[in-house]
This record gives C-alpha cells, sequence and structure tokens, in this order.
C-alpha cells in the first residue's frame, strides 16, 4: 500500500464518494423547500419533500462515522466493521468520547456484544466460509463461555477461531508480519480498521505478566504470557475481531467484480467527460461565430416545421381559436407536464384575455437558441380592447429542459408571459 492509499479516509471510498458528491444539490433541495413555500405550493406536500430530503441528509451524516469512529477507538482496540456494529451505538459512543468519557463510551460498545449480535455477525455469516464443520461448533462453545462469563476459556477459543478461520480465507495469515490486509472499497479492509487492529493484537510480549490488560495481545494470550486477559472488555474485542475477518472475508470475495465495476463506470465517465469536453468546444465555436440577424414579413413559405416562425404561429393561432392544447405543444414546457396539464394551465392564463387579430411583423435571431418576435395584435380582456404592438420571446429547448444548441434535437417554444403583457398593455 503506497503513502498516498495510506493517507486517504474510509469516506474517500468509491462508493462513499458518490454520496459526498450528492450532498451539495442535498442541501440545496432542504434550502429551497422554503423558497417554494413562498410561491405558494401546498405545504403538506413541501413537508413531505422537506423530509425525505431530511432523511438523506441524515443517512450522508454517518459517511465520515467509520472515520471518526477508529481516530477514537482504534488505539483502544476498537473498529469500525462495515457489516457489523450498530451505527446508534458508535454514535452514543463517539459523543461520551467527545465529552471526555472514553471508559464509559467503552462500556457502551462492550454492551452491544449480545448473544445475538455475536450469532448473526461472528457465527451465522462466518459459515459460508468454513472448510472444515467443528469451526461452527467452536464458536458456538466460545460463544456459551461468553454468556457465562467465563472469560479466561472463551477469548483464546475465540482467538484460535480467528486464527484458523482467517487461514481459511486468506492465502497468506493476516497475522504474519506484514499480511496485505487491503481491501478495494471496503470499511474493514481500510488501513485504519482491520489491518490497524491485527498490528495493535499482534504486539510482541516478551514475559509473563499478571496485570489487566483492555487488549486481546494475540502473542501474549496464546503463548501464555498475557494472563490478566480475562474480562469482558478483552473478550468482546476478541469477537469484535472475528466480525471484522468475517467481514473482510466477505468484501474480499467481491473485490475483483466491484473494482472492476468501479473502473467500468470511472472509463465511461472519462470517456463522457471527453465527449462533454469535444462537445463543449464545438458549441463555443458556433456561439462565438454566431452574429444576430432579423427577418421581416412577407416569412418564406411555408414554414419550416422545426423553426421559430411555426412556432409563434402555432402558438398564437391556437390562441385565436382558444385551443389550448395546440397552445401548449408550443409553450416553454421545462419539467415535461403532461399535454392535458399543460392545456389546463394555459386555459387558466388565457380564458380572460381573447385574441382576436395578429400579424407576425418580424422574428430576430438574437442567439443561437433564442428569438425575439414583434407582432401586432389586439386583444379582448375583461374590461377593454387592447391593440398595439408587442414583444415574444422564444426560446429553443431539448426534452430534458435545456437549452437546445445547434445539432442537438430541440423545438422552440413561446414563452407564456406573453399573455400577461397583452393584457397589461405592456407594448414593445
Amino acid at each position: 500500500m503506497n503513502d498516498d492509499e495510506q493517507k486517504k479516509k474510509i469516506s474517500d471510498n468509491p462508493s462513499t464518494e458518490e454520496m459526498k458528491k450528492l450532498l451539495p444539490g442535498l442541501q440545496a433541495l432542504g434550502g429551497a423547500s422554503g423558497f417554494l413555500g413562498s410561491l405558494g405550493f401546498k405545504s403538506e406536500k413541501l413537508e413531505g419533500f422537506k423530509a425525505k430530503v431530511d432523511d438523506m441528509m441524515k443517512q450522508a451524516e454517518i459517511l465520515d462515522l467509520p472515520d471518526r469512529f477508529n481516530a477514537a477507538f482504534g488505539e483502544r482496540g476498537w473498529i469500525a466493521v462495515g457489516g457489523a456494529m450498530s451505527v446508534d451505538v458508535m454514535k452514543e459512543a463517539l459523543e461520551l468520547h467527545g465529552n471526555g468519557k472514553p471508559d464509559e463510551a467503552e462500556d457502551v460498545l462492550v454492551e452491544w456484544f449480545t448473544e445475538d449480535n455475536i450469532k448473526l455477525f461472528a457465527i451465522l455469516r462466518a459459515r459460508r466460509f468454513h472448510e472444515a464443520d467443528l469451526r461452527d461448533d467452536q464458536l458456538e462453545e466460545a460463544l456459551r463461555l461468553y454468556l457465562e462469563e467465563r472469560y479466561m476459556a472463551a477469548v483464546p477459543l475465540i482467538l484460535i477461531a480467528c486464527d484458523g478461520f482467517a487461514s481459511d480465507v486468506a492465502p497468506v495469515s493476516p497475522f504474519e508480519k506484514d499480511a496485505d490486509l487491503s481491501c478495494f472499497d471496503s470499511i474493514t479492509g481500510h488501513d485504519t480498521s482491520l489491518p490497524a487492529l491485527i498490528k495493535l493484537i499482534t504486539k510482541g510480549v516478551r514475559k509473563s505478566r499478571d496485570d489487566e490488560i483492555e487488549v486481546p495481545l494475540r502473542h501474549g494470550i496464546l503463548h501464555g504470557r498475557s494472563l490478566g486477559y480475562a474480562n469482558k472488555k478483552v473478550c468482546a474485542k476478541a469477537w469484535l475481531l472475528m466480525m471484522a475477518l468475517v467481514d473482510w472475508a466477505i468484501d474480499k470475495s467481491s473485490e475483483e467484480e466491484r473494482r472492476r465495476e468501479y473502473e467500468e463506470k470511472q472509463s465511461r465517465t472519462l470517456a463522457d467527460d471527453l465527449r462533454s469536453f469535444s462537445k463543449t468546444q464545438a458549441y463555443k465555436r458556433v456561439i462565438e461565430a454566431f452574429e444576430p440577424y432579423e427577418k421581416a414579413r412577407p416569412f418564406e413559405e411555408p414554414l419550416a416545421p422545426d423553426g421559430p416562425e411555426m412556432a409563434v404561429t402555432e402558438f398564437l393561432s391556437g390562441w385565436k381559436a382558444k385551443n389550448y392544447g395546440k397552445m401548449g405543444k408550443f409553450a416553454v414546457n421545462l419539467i415535461n407536464k403532461p399535454a392535458n396539464k399543460m392545456a389546463g394551465e394555459l386555459r387558466l392564463m388565457a380564458e380572460y384575455v381573447e385574441l382576436l387579430d395578429y400579424e407576425i411583423r418580424s422574428i430576430r435571431y438574437s442567439t443561437v437558441a433564442r428569438c425575439d418576435v414583434r407582432i401586432w395584435a389586439r386583444a379582448k380582456t375583461l374590461t377593454k380592447e387592447v391593440e398595439g404592438e408587442f414583444m415574444l420571446m422564444l426560446a429553443r429547448y431539448n426534452t430534458k429542459g435545456n437549452v437546445a444548441m445547434p445539432g442537438d434535437d430541440g423545438h422552440w417554444t413561446v414563452q407564456q408571459n406573453c399573455i400577461y403583457n397583452i393584457m397589461n398593455e405592456k407594448f414593445a
């Protein structure tokens, strides 16, 4: 493992990195709820929307939890294990640690090692890897000893089971000096997790000692030198070692497939980036070369079906005929509302502004995706008739609601505010 890899955090893992990239967008969505409320969106819908965003933000808060946990407790023999250890327990322990109560924090962690949790994360999940059936009996016996608080017998048996299990799942025993325990995109296989724990518990012990220890020192215990290991805390940490080995084996079994998928995704992303850059440069050249120009009536017939002349003609003829469905086809619709919804919205906007007559007088191509259209119109509102020249703005969008550049699929659409401009006599 090189220096750059060692400096990386668990939150830099590919799977976590993707979520981190979403955070700015999630934060923006959360902040948008107040703005949307001011626009008149229904409060119950906003509450549901905000609740979903808040839930996603809470999930995002745990992205750096393994890093913080390992930094706080790694030297005490506790590590984050991807497929085990309760997030709530880790948070509680970190809070106590942050309040200057590291011993109370460890007590919380120890209490998590119940019969059910040990059976699930250290025994049942390990079965798929056993090369000898008696490994399961060995672990079940260690669990019985633990529940009976017979830690002097339980701890060595757990460590023996860890040794045997590790030899079954790894080409080289993880307890060998300089063994490679790294694993791609893995919490447990990160340098600060299982590799750090193995390094801690395999410290050499040269003399026999009676004083109580708080870490399951493998060499000292199995070689009969560290004798003060018979306590619940050391036993819980031994079980954590077993859980970590199981989780590492699970991650290792799918490592190559996950790495391949990641590399394929990265190569696709790189290719997409290159294509996007190339397209952006082409767009830039087109935009820089564009010179605004204007067309005046009469327009060349027949009108191009995908041109702005056709779009404004269809929009205005639909308005005059009170055909709101026809208007909707050529009105701005950035979020792909259904045709009936667009028709309904345009009916609400235009039913009190009756377009009696109109004439398209000129179209100015202002940019590659915008036209400003000068029309003469005569309309009837609830209180009077309005007559004069008005400006309409057209923009060219694609189906995703983005501005369509030359060469892209797209269609010209009319900004609906022209209805209010005519109603309020905002002349050109």
